[in-house]
Order: structure tokens, then sequence, then C-alpha cells
């Protein structure tokens, strides 16, 4: 499907960040390499069934669907309708069932982490407290994307702004309402010749944005508990290509060697980007 949810954060030269699939991926990564040390029983068993969730998630490629209705008596134009639909509905819902597992593995890591927040998104809030004073902790664009998924939500929610965690409680009423059913299936649209066409590009740029939030939310998670030595990262990450990294002049460096797992967890959700000109 093209649509228009092209943030600029997704197209900068520099330092854009990454899809969905590819950003759990890195997540995941990091996830492997680190280890809860809580001291609570149990503690390493909760890190590893979040774990697999977000390992689930990678795995995710394709939701196939097969929204034909051949009845003996199709015509061309229901036909073509019904293809385009099903392209829209392998899209849309794709994105819906990474928001899914998202969400699960999210809720895994609070419970371990926060087992006295009542919901994840004031998890992600007591997070951002911890963190306000280490600005190199703070995953770039983190803001952005929060502030973007605001602007598909037309009525907002009480108190939301551009925090992490208000939009982790965003997120979560998408979910919510694919869940119980309260969300609109959108339908290809035809224009006056007759020709189908593809919509739903606002609810797959949601459904997107969404997950985004979700993995944001999980790294702000990780950075506090980095921070009070309640998860450990047990060697440095290798940058194998290279890739941009933010640098304190408000530019960028490239950065083709090991850096520590803690310091990659502000910046593994960014495209590598090319490397610069010898």
């Amino acid at each position: 499907m093209e649509g228009p949810c092209l943030p600029s954060y997704r197209t900068l030269s520099n330092l854009a960040l990454s899809d969905p699939e590819d950003h759990v991926r890195v997540l995941t990564d990091w996830v492997e390499h680190a280890s809860a040390v809580t001291g609570v029983p149990g503690a390493q068993n909760g890190w590893d069934t979040a774990y697999k969730w977000l390992r689930l998630t990678q795995g995710l490629r394709v939701v196939t669907f097969d929204m034909s209705y051949d009845d003996g008596g199709m015509c061309s134009a229901g036909l073509d309708f019904d293809a385009v639909w099903t392209e829209m509905m392998e899209e849309w819902q794709q994105h819906r069932v990474r928001l899914g597992y998202l969400r699960a593995a999210l809720e895994g890591f609070v419970r371990l982490l926060y087992p006295d927040a009542a919901e994840p998104d004031l998890a992600v809030e007591a997070a951002e407290h911890q963190l306000q004073h280490h600005a190199d902790a703070w995953p770039v664009h983190a803001h952005a994307v929060a502030d973007r998924l605001r602007t598909h939500f037309s009525d907002g929610l009480p108190g939301a702004g551009a925090s992490v965690a208000a939009a982790v409680a965003q997120a979560t009423v998408l979910h919510e309402m694919t869940v119980r059913g309260r969300a609109a299936i959108p339908e290809p649209g035809s224009d006056d010749d007759g020709r189908v066409f593809p919509t739903g590009h606002a609810e797959v740029c949601a459904a997107k944005e969404a997950s985004t939030v979700l993995l944001l939310g999980m790294q702000l998670l990780m950075a506090a508990a980095v921070k009070e030595d309640r998860v450990a990262v047990f060697d440095d990450k290798y940058l194998l290509d290279g890739m941009w990294i933010p640098d304190s002049a408000g530019g960028s460096r490239w950065v083709d060697e090991e850096m520590p797992y803690s310091e990659y967890l502000a910046v593994l959700h960014l495209k590598p980007g090319e490397p610069p000109e010898l």
C-alpha cells in the first residue's frame, strides 16, 4: 500500500528511524545480550518470557488473507475489489498483529521491572522521570514519534502530550479497539471510472507508529533499569557495518567500532546510513 505516512524522522539522510520490523530485530538482539539482576526469584524466567514475545515479533513476516467472495456471478469490478481488499488486509493486519505481540513483550518487562505499576504507561512514565537528567540515555526521536501518534487520535486522551508514556497509553487504546471489535475495518475505494484503489493508509500508519512507540517504551524501561543496575549487559556491541551516531554538537558522527550495549540502547533503532566518503 502506498500512503502518505512518511514522517520526517523516517526520511532523514542520517539518523533516520528504522521501520518496526527492523527496529524489533535490533532490540531483540539487545535483550538477548542482557539479563535481569533484580534479585527477585524467577526474574530470569520472566525476562526470558518477555524476550520470546520480542523474538516472536521479530519472526513475523506476513499475514495472509483471501477476501474473495466468488459466488460464480462476480463481475470484474467485484473481483478487483476483493483483490485490492486482500492486499489491504494483509498489510493492515500485519501491523496490528505486531502491535499485539509488542504489547505482550512490554507488559512482560513491566511486570518484572515495575511490578507495582498498574499499567505499562505508568511504568514508562516512571522511567521517563528517572531519565529526565540523562539526555544521553533517551532514544533518538522518541518525542517526535509520540507526537506523531497523537495526530491519529482526533479526540486525544486526557493529559496526552508528546511524552512516550502518553503515547504508550494511546498505542494500548489502539490495540484494545481491535481486540474489542471497535476498530473500523477499511475497504477499498473507487473512482468515477470504476477503478478500485486501496485506502486505510491512516490506519496502517497509526498501527506502525504505535508499534514503534511500544518499542521505544521498552528502551526507556531498559535504560532506566540499567542506570539502577537492575539490568546488566555483558559485552560491547560491534558495529559490523558502522552507523551514524548523534554527537554532542547536535550533528552526527560515523562509528564503525565497538560501543557499550548500554550506550547502544539509545540509538539501536536508527538506520545505519551510508558511510562517509573517504
